[in-house]
């Protein structure tokens, strides 16, 4: 960020035009200010500003939304950030849809504005470079087998026909639907990404109206929907919503306004043409674009190495760590078999468990072929003294080798990782500050919150938002690992999946060593049962099994959902993918308790009074089934596997640690 960027701002409030401007100088900005929109629009016309500081509430013909919503129209090259001192979560949103990079609260507080200008400047940078890409999207794009396609990129964001994506996994299907969404008319309105292979019919209704409704007519749901609609693999889609489907589509192309447009991504090996889907055959792509693979992309792969390199160091704050020659080179002959998000996650990970000035060959964590090579062939030896088998209990487990994981913090929203190491027998699950090396056990006695997420503290180290990847490690039954973490487990997806991948990349590797599981002999109870009432109990079964109960207000309703264990497979397929949910209404509370920072559209699944705002759901009781991942994650700081029938109504993290509490003592404490 050049200190000689150019600010405007836009207030009618003279004191603060008057502090801002004189503060933003002596932090080396260029600064001019306005009273007004329209006078605003014309000082923008005449002298181009890297970013305007802009109040929603103005005086004259344009408020502070009409004044952004014209600097999009124009198509002003500028980032905008909106000011308020009667904002509104509505307000917030409308803003964001609109282009607004970020809306901040009056009384304005000086970190709080120099921090969101800065990121504000970093973004508009980001998207001046490299093929004059827009928001944080960008194509490198310099070798001859991208030059063509990225012509057509910006052919096709111009038009609201059909767009087909081809690609193997990791080409970046989703990142250029992104991008041709933030290059077209459309990018103010919502970039909704519909995975086919978990679609349903009340959700493929919710989101784009009956399939019995004439989807062209006037005042019909689909009329209300607006952006682009991304569709993942819908030769997976449901036979029954084929045709609905393609009605849909169809339909989409026939708006004067070219307001909604369809975009199709098909990976190679899952019947990868639209004619494999039959009832979407008579449909017509005008574009369709395949995206080589990185190892056909030549020259691109030095400079995305240079890319991502550069950005993960200045998120992680390691500006001065280097690669060495080798290394570089290294990266450079490797085949990259995930292509560019292979590459991207590779390069985030080693920057992030990095603790020298320099990386080296040895430091870059290639996939996780070693891993499972291990896995299938060697055992660990058996630490301090074997437990004596019983009947009961199960073999100790570790992983492999280590593995390093990246991504948002939820309620920090800060770039954060994860580093999951082996650890001998009767260990148990460790948790380690990166900066201080100071180490927790995950257990009990640390729990040191249960708002909204499980935190554990112990003197100065306090890890949060471990419910996840505790519910993973207890899944698959790691009972010794150590986690070394930047203050926050990330939010990944809002969901366990990429954890399950963590494991599995890493290998499973059995122990010599015993543990005993908690076996439930009696009737546990946290609350007071009844159908409104919050409660959660746990009875004898032969295994583990968790029932959740829920009653909200639409568009969550009344859900009960179940898991028996039944193995890895089961808890993979059908509890880790459930994503974490949180209402517009409550994110003013997050706010104010410094929570949900990282809360991203693509990470939590946002609902209002009506509807689902920002993504489809992959389970019908997906909200009852996060709910169980949950209780999955919490139970495992008992440290051991437990054995009982688990159910919960309206239950959460607080209710959760009480009824383990009287678990603990009655069956460790006791024995």
């Amino acid at each position: 960020m050049s200190k000689k960027s150019s600010i405007l701002v836009v207030d009618d409030e003279k004191n603060i035009t008057e502090s801002l401007s004189d503060i933003l100088a002596d932090e080396g900005y260029k600064v001019a200010s306005s009273e007004s929109g329209d006078e605003a629009l014309e000082m923008l016309m005449k002298q181009p500003y890297d970013l305007v500081l802009l109040d929603i509430w103005l005086p004259g013909r344009r408020d502070g939304l009409q004044t952004l919503r014209e600097i999009q129209k124009r198509n002003i090259n500028t980032e905008v950030i909106m000011i308020s001192g009667h904002g509104s979560i509505d307000t917030a949103v409308r803003a964001t849809k609109l282009g607004a990079f970020d809306f901040i609260e009056k009384p304005l507080s000086l970190g709080t504005v120099l921090e969101a200008i800065k990121s504000a400047l970093k973004n508009r940078k980001s998207r001046n470079s490299d093929n004059s890409g827009l928001g944080e999207y960008s194509y490198i794009a310099k070798s001859p087998a991208m030059k063509e396609i990225s012509r057509t990129i910006i052919d096709a964001s111009k038009s609201n026909r059909p767009i087909l994506l081809k690609g193997e996994y990791g080409t970046g299907k989703e990142y250029t639907a992104m991008y041709i969404h933030k290059k077209s008319k459309r990018s103010g309105n919502p970039f909704i990404k519909v995975d086919c292979t978990t679609l349903g019919l009340p959700a493929f209704e919710r989101l784009f109206g009956s399939i019995k409704e004439n989807p062209e007519k006037s005042g019909s749901n689909f009329s209300k929907l607006f952006g682009t609609v991304y569709l993942l693999n819908p030769q997976l889609l449901d036979k029954k919503l084929q045709s609905p489907l393609k009605k849909f589509i169809e339909a989409s192309t026939k708006r004067a306004d070219e307001s909604l447009a369809f975009i199709v991504g098909l990976t190679p090996g899952r019947k990868d043409n639209l004619e494999s889907v039959e009832s979407l055959k008579p449909i017509s792509t005008d574009y369709v674009i395949d995206l080589p693979a990185l190892r056909n992309r030549g020259d691109d792969i030095e400079k995305l190495i240079n890319h991502f390199f550069e950005n993960a160091a200045e998120d992680f704050d390691k500006q001065d760590l280097l690669l060495s020659k080798k290394a570089f080179g290294r990266m450079l002959s490797y085949p990259w078999p995930g292509n560019v998000r292979e590459l991207q996650t590779t390069i985030e990970n080693m920057v992030m468990a990095s603790t020298s000035e320099q990386i080296e060959q040895k430091d870059i964590p290639f996939g996780g072929s070693i891993a499972k090579a291990v896995a299938d062939t060697g055992k660990t030896g058996g630490g301090k003294g074997k437990s004596k088998k019983t009947k009961t209990s199960v073999a100790q487990k570790t992983i492999a080798q280590s593995a390093v994981i990246t991504g948002l913090g939820l309620h920090s929203g800060r770039k954060t990782g994860l580093i999951i190491s082996p650890l001998p027998p009767n260990s148990g699950i460790i948790f380690s500050d990166i900066a201080t090396g100071k180490q927790l056990l995950a257990t009990l006695e640390n729990v040191e919150s249960t708002e909204y997420a499980t935190a554990l503290k112990f003197e100065q180290v306090e890890i949060k938002t471990i419910e996840h990847i505790m519910a993973t490690l207890h899944m698959y039954g790691i009972t010794n690992a150590l986690l070394k973490v930047n203050d926050e487990i990330p939010i990944m997806d809002g969901s366990a999946v990429k954890f399950c991948h963590l494991i599995e990349n890493s290998g499973v590797l059995e122990q010599d060593d015993t543990i005993e599981p908690i076996i439930i002999k009696e009737k546990i109870v946290e609350g007071e049962i009844g159908d409104n009432e919050r409660y959660i109990m746990i009875e004898p079964s032969s295994r583990l099994s968790v029932e959740y109960r829920m009653e909200y207000p639409q568009p969550i309703g009344k859900l009960c959902a179940r898991y028996k264990e039944n193995g890895v497979q089961s808890f993979k397929n059908d509890v880790a993918p459930a994503r974490t949910f949180g209402f517009i209404d409550d994110i003013k509370q997050f706010e104010d308790k410094g929570l949900a920072e990282g809360g991203k559209l693509t990470n939590v699944i946002l609902v209002d009074n009506e509807k689902i705002v920002n993504t489809t759901l992959r389970f019908e009781d997906e909200f009852a089934r996060h709910k169980i991942l949950d209780i999955l994650g919490d139970f495992y700081l008992l440290g051991r596997p437990i054995i009982g029938k688990i159910t919960a109504n309206l239950s959460g993290h607080f209710t959760n640690i009480a009824i383990l509490k009287k678990i603990y003592a009655e069956y460790v404490e006791k024995n």
